[in-house]
């Protein structure tokens, strides 16, 4: 099974990825001491550290996970299930379809599927 390295900043920021030599060696130290950096082991199929690491990502050691970049500002990440979260829970309504209006830090109706359409209003 191929190893992928992932490279970090100073602040945790993944900058690259590589595909380690399949020839038994420690790669993630090997590729850390060459390039004085801390390298952390990521997986295609995301098997380990929630997702594969792709540059941009941020490695959080206290959870040992790879985070895409935070959707919006105000949402916070929940350690014990490794995902972003809004600051309010999205309403549960199978009729409805929202999206995240940052603005107003709450969840806005955009389609009404009892309707089979957009929702037209100005300020939902």
């Amino acid at each position: 099974m191929s190893t992928y390295v992932a490279f970090l900043d100073s602040n945790n920021l993944v900058t690259q990825v590589v595909q380690a030599p399949d020839d038994g060696q420690d790669w993630v130290s090997i590729y850390a001491e060459r390039k004085n950096c801390t390298c952390v082991e990521t997986a295609l199929d995301g098997s380990i550290r929630e997702k594969y690491a792709k540059p941009g990502d941020t490695y959080y050691q206290d959870i040992d996970a790879f985070m895409s970049p935070k959707p919006f500002l105000s949402w916070g990440l929940n350690s014990a299930t490794k995902k972003w979260e809004a600051p309010v829970e999205m309403p549960d309504d199978d009729d409805l379809v929202f999206e995240w209006d940052e603005g107003k830090k709450n969840w806005v109706i955009i389609y009404d599927v009892a309707i089979n359409g957009p929702i037209n209003c100005i300020d939902c």
